[in-house]
């Protein structure tokens, strides 16, 4: 006798079931379940000894390299931003737009951002080589230059554009782009990253990711032709390790010779090589030409003139401690040479995936990382940046997770308690519960990921991150001798 489901309407059955049962598999899925599952609903009591546990560390990263293939990004394609700038925010669902808040920067000591302030106020005062250059640091949302995007346009378009600022060599994650510029590679390149596969050396570069390549290895960094942003740059500076044994690389720009240099020393130094064009539209090819490994970390599109530039360095499935596995007398070396008048840390979504949080641990962690950050960056002002709201479904409702306001309570008060200061993405966004409107928002601002935002989402963070950092700068200029 045939099995009742071996026919056709038990076939059908079975790959109907199989569907169903697809959103059960990740915790990224759950907003797809057509039921909560079992394990989606805490225990009473789970919460509080949860807070008591200890974490479960972060995965542990294979030593090596990972082969990149090829790829390319091009502003008409890839920019999350519109092509031109829009005199106000873009268009918000009527009933999410009440909820946004104008959150200000906070500052205990006062402070925190002199620094930084003092290179912006030469910026805003045309002096002649004045360059308020940031670092924005964090994970998969900055690694697209969502939010990072809209900062670097405000910024210059209020203080100058000094130019679209740092590039990694290649693609290290599918869905890294850099918005307003071109950028692509090929041939034979390697990545070792923070997050794995990590070196042996320490050494990540500016960026947090090295490549090497053993020759064969190509890419390209320019210019953006067809959009209002990014249409210039006059220097290309190429970040790189020099090393015992290291091959050569050979640079070329359209209307000069190319120019081949060796990455060969006796120890490793951390170098950047420079090759300067005329103000304007210009693109930068490089080579590996063998002879030994090339190792680089990254390009900055730089600009001859006063203004402020925007590296975007964010990392996949990046945690702030990942940066622990850099060697420090390394990351002093690469910040050195790039200078930055303001180090953006913006980390939390990862750590919210973790099956254990510790908080202390994490408490004590944030607070040894920042004193290094100020250690091997004295010149530069430290600003925290909260991670995003995110939601889970509880009992067919979706509610903001537990875990992050605890995230953001520890970062403000790690980063107030540092030196450092601090802007809360969490409550700019609505605070508690602000996720599932963003979610449900017509346009929707963020993704049914239920974590990440929309490119629209990442707009209007931008936007409000912007305006927070331009009336810190008004208030402190007004007020400063």
């Amino acid at each position: 006798m045939e099995h009742p489901l071996a026919g056709k309407t038990g076939r059908t059955l079975l790959v109907m079931l199989g569907v169903l049962a697809i959103p059960y598999a990740s915790p990224n899925l759950r907003v797809l379940r057509v039921v909560p599952a079992p394990w989606d609903h805490a225990p009473a009591g789970e919460d509080e000894a949860e807070a008591r546990a200890a974490s479960a560390p972060p995965p542990a990263a294979s030593s090596g390299e990972q082969a990149l293939p090829a790829s390319e990004n091009t502003p008409t394609v890839n920019n999350a931003l519109p092509s031109a700038s829009a005199p106000t925010l873009p268009d918000i669902d009527p009933d999410v737009r009440p909820t946004l808040r104008t959150v200000p920067i906070e500052d205990a000591s006062g402070h925190a951002l002199d620094a930084f302030f003092r290179r912006l106020r030469d910026a805003d005062d045309r002096k002649e080589g004045a360059v308020a250059r940031v670092l924005y640091y964090g994970d998969s949302t900055i690694a697209s230059d969502y939010v990072s995007g809209t900062v670097r346009r405000r910024l210059q378009s209020r203080f100058g554009d000094a130019g679209h600022g740092f590039i990694l060599v290649a693609n290290p994650w599918e869905w890294y782009f850099q918005n307003d510029v071109l950028h692509a590679s090929s041939g034979e390149w390697k990545a070792s990253k923070l997050a794995g596969p990590i070196t042996n050396d320490g050494y990540y570069g500016l960026g947090g990711v090295s490549f090497t390549s053993y020759g064969g290895g190509f890419a390209w960094f320019g210019t953006s032709p067809r959009t209002e942003y990014g249409r210039a740059v006059s220097r290309f500076d190429v970040y790189y390790l020099e090393q015992p044994n290291g091959g050569d690389l050979e640079l070329e720009v359209k209307g000069q010779p190319p120019d081949r240099f060796s990455t060969r020393a006796d120890a490793k130094t951390s170098r950047v090589h420079s090759v300067h064009v005329p103000d304007g539209e210009a693109k930068l090819a490089m080579r590996a030409k063998g002879g030994g490994p090339v190792r680089l970390f990254g390009v900055a599109l730089e600009r001859d003139r006063p203004g402020v530039v925007v590296d975007a360095l964010g990392s996949h499935a990046a945690m702030a401690v990942y940066w622990q596995r850099q060697d420090e007398g390394h990351w002093r070396d690469q910040l050195a040479l790039r200078d930055p008048a303001l180090i953006v840390f913006q980390y939390g979504t990862n750590e919210s995936d973790l099956w254990r949080f510790d908080r202390a641990e994490y408490e004590t962690a944030l607070a040894g990382l920042f004193d290094e950050l100020h250690r091997v960056a004295p010149k530069a002002s430290l600003l925290v940046v909260s991670p995003l709201d995110r939601a889970e479904n509880k009992g067919g409702a979706l509610v903001s997770k537990r875990v992050i306001l605890d995230l953001v309570a520890i970062q403000r008060r790690v980063a107030l308690a540092h030196g450092a200061a601090f802007w809360c993405t969490f409550d700019a966004m609505g605070g508690e519960g602000s996720m599932a409107r963003w979610v449900r928002a017509h346009p929707e601002l963020a993704e049914v990921d239920l974590t990440h935002p929309s490119p629209l989402g990442a707009e209007v963070l931008g936007d409000m991150l912007s305006d927070a950092v331009v009336s810190a700068y008004a208030r402190w200029r007004a007020s400063a001798p």
